[in-house]
């Protein structure tokens, strides 16, 4: 992969990534401001938050692969790393 070459990188809104976990939007804005889910803030910490697909993906898979059957669910961190090439999703 070239370096140069910008990367394409799909984002989401909160709206789309809270119905696709099943959440409302107040828990995943608090998840999102304390770390609890890997995510974006466009422009600085008061800029439009957003979230990774691919991070997203990546954060429910290691959930699903740290919980074994009979154990309480476990839980799930993250971290936001911006990328570039982004585009947003709705």
């Amino acid at each position: 992969m070239d370096p140069h070459e910008p990367t394409h990188t799909t984002l989401l809104k909160p709206a789309t990534v809270a119905s696709r976990l099943g959440v409302s939007r107040t828990w995943l804005y608090e998840a999102a401001k304390t770390g609890r889910i890997p995510s974006i803030r466009i422009g600085g910490e008061d800029g439009p938050l957003r979230f990774i697909s691919e991070d997203i993906e990546r954060w429910l898979q290691d959930a699903r692969s740290a919980w074994l059957p009979g154990q309480t669910p476990a839980a799930t961190r993250g971290s936001g790393e911006a990328t570039h090439g982004l585009r947003v999703v709705s």
